[in-house]
């Protein structure tokens, strides 16, 4: 699967800038995506559900009463599909080869370690020990967020997330420019957001839950947990948000409901654990990065690499040059970063189907149901639902 970005995540973020008369950094979406009360409106509201896939949303819409909720439209996540990722765009409106938050595990060449880059921190260390070794959350990343430019435009914006992520590294890269509020559980979420609706004080408002993905890393894509943890927020926000807002917040206010990724069911029998003594791991300079559904390799000789790859997992893995899938534009468009290109190793490692890898960093790594980082259709197309 090849990437639209116009018709993605970082297609939609650069409509919400554009809204607000900020001159986009990408191309928006299509304006019949949004449709015409996204033109109108005096507030948009996005709220971003971590790991409802397309197909799940759209079984929801058609299995539920939703009062208010229609048919999802389909667009796609941005590559790699993960949270890091993914939220980094959305809070910079820059492409992933502009920012550089390329993957979960990444080697941050400036700190000369392999980072855990939701904790921020080095593989196995506390969270936010990268702060510690020098790396400031203010200036970590090499573009602007939209929220600063968002306030010099007069739209103040606002953030809701979990209290327990509140105060992280990851937290302070994204939310520069905005008022953050914490909350404890879904009613919180939901009653925080509608008090700020109706105080008017805000015309941006960006809300996560990541209750969804837990549930798919736990039990799988479409299990019943998963299913029913989408529908609790889907319909929580109607009957805690929507049904009691004002008709005047009501009508002034755009919704977009959409998700960071989807997640592919991974069996273990798909699994290939990868150790530092494993033949494959002698070939490199590090242990690989990035993400279960695709890894990053650094070697000084790639041919011997994949010649060892293709003995260890047969045909089940594709392996490519990092800076053929760069020119591709597969990490979308903008000028790279060089962080990025540093980033992104000399190869990338790709499972077909359903396989997927677990390298054992520290040992503690567990099997998961649901997995996501790839290019398959389960993991790259998400929900946009407008309201």
């Amino acid at each position: 699967m090849r990437v639209d970005y116009e018709k993605s995540l970082l297609g939609l973020i650069n409509s919400i800038v554009s809204k607000f008369g900020i001159v986009p950094l990408h191309k928006p979406l299509p304006k019949e995506y949004l449709g015409p009360k996204f033109e109108s409106a005096k507030r948009v509201v996005m709220i971003l559900i971590d790991a409802l896939g397309y197909d799940a949303a759209l079984e929801l819409f058609q299995k539920s009463n939703f009062r208010y909720i229609g048919k999802p439209k389909k667009i796609s996540s941005i590559f790699p599909s993960t949270t890091v990722n993914v939220l980094t765009t959305l809070a910079t409106a820059a492409s992933p080869i502009e920012h550089g938050m390329l993957g979960y595990i990444l080697y941050l060449k400036e700190f000369g370690t392999l980072a855990n880059m939701i904790d921020f921190s080095p593989i196995g260390m506390p969270r936010d020990t990268l702060i510690s070794r020098g790396a400031n959350p203010s200036t970590f990343l090499d573009v602007k967020t939209i929220y600063e430019s968002l306030r010099n435009y007069g739209a103040n914006p606002l953030i809701i997330i979990p209290s327990s992520f509140k105060e992280s590294g990851l937290s302070k890269i994204h939310d520069r420019g905005a008022a953050v509020q914490g909350y404890f559980d879904i009613i919180d979420m939901m009653v925080k957001l509608r008090n700020s609706l109706e105080s008017e004080k805000f015309s941006y408002i960006y809300a996560y839950w990541p209750m969804v993905d837990a549930m798919g890393h736990i039990y799988g894509p479409f299990s019943e947990e998963y299913m029913e943890e989408s529908r609790l927020v889907l319909k929580t926000f109607e009957d805690i948000v929507y049904e009691r807002l004002s008709d005047k917040v009501r009508d002034d206010t755009v919704f977009i409901i959409t998700a960071d990724h989807g997640q592919i069911h991974t069996p273990w029998q798909h699994e290939y654990h990868i150790k530092s003594e494993d033949k494959f791991v002698s070939t490199l300079q590090i242990l690989p990065t990035g993400e279960p559904r695709i890894m990053y390799l650094y070697t000084k000789d790639p041919q011997k690499t994949i010649d060892e790859g293709e003995r260890t997992f047969g045909s089940n893995v594709e392996f490519h040059s990092s800076m053929e899938f760069l020119d591709e534009g597969l990490f979308g468009p903008g000028i790279p970063n060089p962080k990025s290109t540093t980033r992104i190793g000399d190869l990338i490692a790709v499972p077909r189907n359903d396989y997927s890898f677990v390298v054992k960093y520290t040992g503690n790594e567990h099997q998961m149901k649901g997995k996501h980082g790839g290019l398959s259709e389960a993991e790259m197309n998400v929900p946009l639902f407008v309201i």
